[in-house]
């Protein structure tokens, strides 16, 4: 890479850490018997509270009745889903449901829909959320649906990944974790170069795998991550877990006093487990929302990403119901990180569908040796 990326992108400059208009994630609400909100009746909610140039698309929404939206894992559950559907009626006035379609990991469902489209098969989901790589990989294939996103009233221009026909929704974040029974607060890693002191050798737990540490470029660039990657691998000084959800999972148990590589889990934060983010400011990794060509509910699946992008309650929403947090959105784990942290590392669009894919590959043939 010849140029460093910026270490806060267009976003996090236009929008500033003290002054992020829209709040949280979800706040659910009922206890959901039956179908919940999606009754697909073909009559618009009651509610609703879109601006005016989408209340077509939303009676588009109703008429077809439902999204499917993969989820990676099985943690969510129907009522979930009935949350999801309620809140999004009271916010839109769209009456959808809303039905999760769970599978193997990202690259795994990713190919899986190209084979449905080579077999010439409908697609098994309307909605994905996904990674750079990703999005990159299905926009390749031909396999996501045209939406003119800039020209939906309230979507930030820079949350628009016009080129892939994606719209920014959530992140994944590559934090630094401790054990609070086993680290006081003061005595925490403040930054990176902490984890390579004698102080935390071989009491770090991490996963040897390529894009746990590839967004560190976004912010250190491409030579200092490598150089990172090199000297927290040396003999000794980590341990590496089979995936990254086992690393909080052994943080939270005492197994190790520090991890590095995976955000705090749902399950901790409701059990209020011992762990806790230690003040680092660390890579974020941008998910777009893709509506997939060829999907059943096209018009309830723009809206639907339109809802978890630009309005409050479905940002607020995407973190409380599926666990898909954005550092700008006051009430997050990661808005609450970024604070701690003074900030995030993170790109502009074109690094993470370009220059990404590259320092990814560098990194693997690093943990190859």
């Amino acid at each position: 890479m010849t140029k460093r990326p910026p270490s806060l992108n267009r976003r996090s400059l236009l929008h500033g850490m003290a002054a992020v208009g829209a709040g949280g994630l979800l706040a659910a609400c009922g206890d959901g018997s039956g179908r919940g909100s999606g009754s697909g009746s073909g009559k618009s909610g009651s509610g609703g509270n879109l601006p005016s140039s989408l209340r077509q698309l939303a009676d588009k929404a109703t008429k077809e009745g439902s999204v499917r939206l993969f989820v990676s894992t099985d943690s969510r559950t129907p009522a979930h889903a009935r949350k999801l559907a309620r809140a999004f009626r009271a916010d839109t006035g769209a009456d959808i449901e809303i039905k999760f379609v769970s599978g193997e990991p990202d690259p795994a469902f990713a190919n899986k829909l190209v084979q449905e489209a080579k077999a010439q098969v409908a697609p098994s989901i309307d909605v994905f959320a996904t990674t750079p790589l990703v999005v990159k990989q299905l926009s390749g294939a031909g396999l996501v649906q045209s939406v003119d996103w800039g020209s939906m009233e309230g979507v930030a221009a820079a949350d628009v990944w016009a080129d892939q026909q994606g719209i920014y929704i959530a992140e994944i974040a590559r934090t630094v974790l401790y054990n609070t029974k086993d680290v006081k607060a003061d005595d925490a890693p403040k930054s990176l170069e902490d984890l390579l002191t004698d102080t935390w050798r071989g009491k770090i737990v991490t996963a040897g795998l390529p894009d746990v540490f590839s967004p560190l470029a976004a912010g250190l660039g491409v030579d200092k991550t490598l150089d990172f990657v090199r000297r927290l691998l040396e003999n000794g000084r980590v341990s590496l877990a089979s995936v990254p959800t086992a690393i909080r999972t052994q943080v939270s148990s005492g197994e190790f006093p520090i991890g590095y590589g995976v955000r705090i889990g749902e399950r901790q934060r409701v059990s209020k487990a011992p762990v806790d983010y230690a003040p680092v400011k660390v890579p974020v990794v941008p998910r777009a929302g893709l509506v997939i060509k060829g999907a059943k509910n096209p018009s309830a699946s723009q809206l639907f990403l339109y809802w978890l992008n630009a309005t409050e309650q479905g940002r607020k929403q995407a973190y409380e119901v599926l666990d898909w947090p954005r550092y700008t959105t006051p009430g997050t784990d990661l808005h609450l990180l970024a604070e701690k942290a003074g900030g995030v590392m993170t790109a502009e669009t074109d690094w993470w569908m370009n220059e990404y894919e590259k320092v990814n590959q560098q990194v693997a043939q690093l943990l190859r040796k």
